[in-house]
């Protein structure tokens, strides 16, 4: 029953079939012809992926998210990292990725910023003489950076169907985030150099640093909410969005007063659409692997690792590998779903870290979302600049050369990750 799992599939896959639509037939295909169950297992597996409280937050942390960068704060982000880091050659490019790791602590969702705040900074840099492929690049990659500083909806997935604590994650995730942002900032330093972009006019002021500070503090403390009263055990993660989007209505609408009736509908209804597009995955992706364990693939692939070598940190690597070449083909949130409870008791049985695994692995899956041929970030940042995929890629080499450098020193120094985490009760 594997090989009809697997075959069909990738069949169904390489046919064009929406992922939650392959992933459900070839399951149901495996359920009534392989002998892998009966019909009443579908609806039973399908609920039981999506019946979860820490899910819960996926929709939370979204519709947090969509009213707040309709409430104002796109140009009051951008005001205040341009007055930190625009007097520096690639400015802009800097400011793009500052709003990002800034933003990162809104949406929890890659593509979102890459549609949303880094979009915004995309004609504003080419007006100033950056090249359309830099800018595409920089707003791509920096976009994954909202995945990995919490909240991040990957992390949410992962604590749900791992059962690890969302917010040992979420705190596991702020230093590699801020050390990732410094690399893309690295980077686009010297391709601005490269490039020849002019200096943006004006000093570092201390004056205009606390201007776009007070201005942008509302928005700032969105994520200091979150992470706090995480921390302080307060509330649980999914609790945190509740307070997330109850404060990014106050902000928006009370402090701001941008936030308009249209604003909150636009956001109620793109917090369905993408809330309901992944637990219609979660369903599929769960139905599939319990067949995928029925069958056996589990122990066979656990095996095959082990057979090879029972050393932590190749075992580590060997996982991430799995995700990278997964995700260049598959949605993040289905890959998770259907690798995680395969792959996660293997790396508990060799002694990795929980959380130094799933925060790499969010890291690895950033770097999916501005992969070619599923990478979304990179899709939507090329369609807003009219350009192909390809004709991208050279420039964003430099910045996966980067990323990959910041994963080996994560492995080196896993403190990075599991360090902030002492600090939860």
């Amino acid at each position: 029953m594997i090989a009809w799992l697997l075959i069909s599939f990738f069949v169904l896959l390489f046919m064009g079939v929406p992922i939650a639509m392959a992933l459900g037939l070839s399951a149901i295909g495996g359920i009534l012809f392989m002998g892998g169950g009966n019909i009443v297992t579908v609806s039973q597996r399908a609920f039981e992926g999506m019946n979860s409280f820490t899910l819960l937050a996926i929709p939370l942390y979204t519709f947090a998210g969509f009213t707040m960068s309709k409430g104002g704060i796109s140009k009051r982000l951008m005001d205040f990292c341009y007055s930190i880091v625009g007097h520096i050659t690639g400015g802009l490019a800097h400011v793009n990725v500052l709003s990002s790791m800034i933003f990162a602590g809104i949406s929890g969702s890659a593509v979102a910023d890459t549609a949303g705040v880094s979009g915004m900074f995309m004609p504003e840099m080419v007006k100033k003489g950056y090249s359309k492929k830099f800018t595409t690049s920089v707003t791509a990659i920096s976009s994954t950076i909202g995945i990995i500083i919490p909240p991040s909806i990957p992390m949410v997935v992962i604590a749900g169907i791992c059962g690890i604590s969302t917010g040992k994650l979420f705190l596991g995730g702020i230093l590699p985030g801020i050390i990732l942002g410094l690399a893309q900032m690295v980077v686009s330093y010297f391709i601005a150099k490269k490039e020849g972009v002019p200096k943006e006019p004006g000093k570092f002021s201390i004056k205009e640093v606390g201007k776009g500070f007070i201005g942008s503090l509302p928005a700032l403390l969105m994520p200091i909410i979150i992470v706090g009263t995480i921390i302080t055990g307060i509330v649980s993660p999914t609790e945190a969005g509740v307070i997330a989007v109850v404060y990014g209505l106050f902000a928006g609408g009370i402090i701001y007063k941008e936030l308009k009736w249209e604003d909150i509908k636009f956001a109620m209804v793109e917090t369905v659409k993408t809330s309901g597009k992944i637990f219609i995955v979660i369903a599929a992706a769960k139905l599939y692997t319990v067949m995928l364990t029925t069958a056996g693939f589990d122990k066979w692939l656990a095996g095959k690792m082990l057979g090879f070598t029972t050393n932590p940190t190749i075992i580590l690597i060997m996982i991430l590998l799995i995700f990278f070449i997964v995700t260049m083909f598959m949605e993040s949130i289905a890959t998770l779903t259907l690798f995680m409870p395969i792959l996660y008791p293997i790396a508990t049985n060799v002694g990795i870290d929980p959380i130094v695994m799933s925060v790499l692995i969010t890291v690895v899956i950033g770097v999916g979302l501005v992969t070619p041929p599923v990478g979304m970030c990179i899709y939507v940042a090329c369609d807003l600049m009219n350009l192909k995929v390809g004709e991208v890629l050279p420039k964003l080499a430099p910045f996966l050369f980067a990323t990959l450098l910041c994963i080996i020193l994560f492995i080196a120094c896993p403190w990075l990750i599991t360090a902030p985490g002492l600090l939860m009760k």
